[in-house]
């Protein structure tokens, strides 16, 4: 079974430790692939064209589908189109229409047409398609910097879904607490 990994916004796989994130999907007998986004001067609407684009519409439903922080919602938006075998969203990030307004300098940083087009995104539309294992991600550094509103809200919105709080941990998915994490609960399964 194939298990395919979204980098978060303007990563590749040098980016950050992603192959620890990897290895682990290897470890536990998952065929690990790496989901390349050009996130140059585009949109979410992009990002999910181009994700679509590397994953097979007939591997998903055997497959299972995961995003670090901006990559979560490009896997959330296409598992609410095709649902995987199991859905992981690392960190989701919290840039969804029902999230606006966010802080000017966000928007500063995101640009004018990814703000525009973020706003158009809706959570509540996507949650409720998702018929699939899910299991959220988040470290306590980062839930206690910018919060968790969106994953709590993830968790009460995806039918049987599973909230994991890693403690000690910030935004980062290749944090060894934060991939052991990831080991624990795949092994469960």
């Amino acid at each position: 079974m194939k298990a395919y990994f979204i980098p978060g916004a303007f990563e590749d796989l040098n980016s950050s430790n992603y192959k620890a994130v990897l290895d682990v999907y290897k470890d536990v007998g998952y065929d690990p692939k790496f989901v390349k986004i050009d996130w140059a001067y585009r949109t979410m609407d992009d990002y999910v064209e181009q994700a679509r684009g590397e994953i097979s519409k007939g591997d998903l439903p055997n497959s299972l589908l995961s995003g670090f922080s901006f990559g979560s919602i490009i896997a959330l938006s296409i598992a609410a189109e095709v649902n995987p075998k199991r859905l992981l969203l690392f960190s989701l990030s919290p840039y969804f229409k029902e999230d606006f307004p966010i802080t000017k300098s966000w928007e500063v940083w995101a640009g004018k047409k990814r703000v525009e087009n973020l706003r158009k995104l809706s959570f509540n539309e996507l949650a409720p398609k998702i018929q699939c294992p899910t299991i959220l991600f988040a470290g306590t550094k980062e839930v206690r910097r910018y919060g968790d509103k969106r994953e709590r809200e993830a968790h009460k919105r995806i039918a049987g879904s599973k909230y994991i709080i890693i403690p000690g941990v910030g935004h980062d998915v290749t944090h060894p607490k934060y991939v052991e994490a990831v080991r624990e609960e795949l092994a469960k399964i």
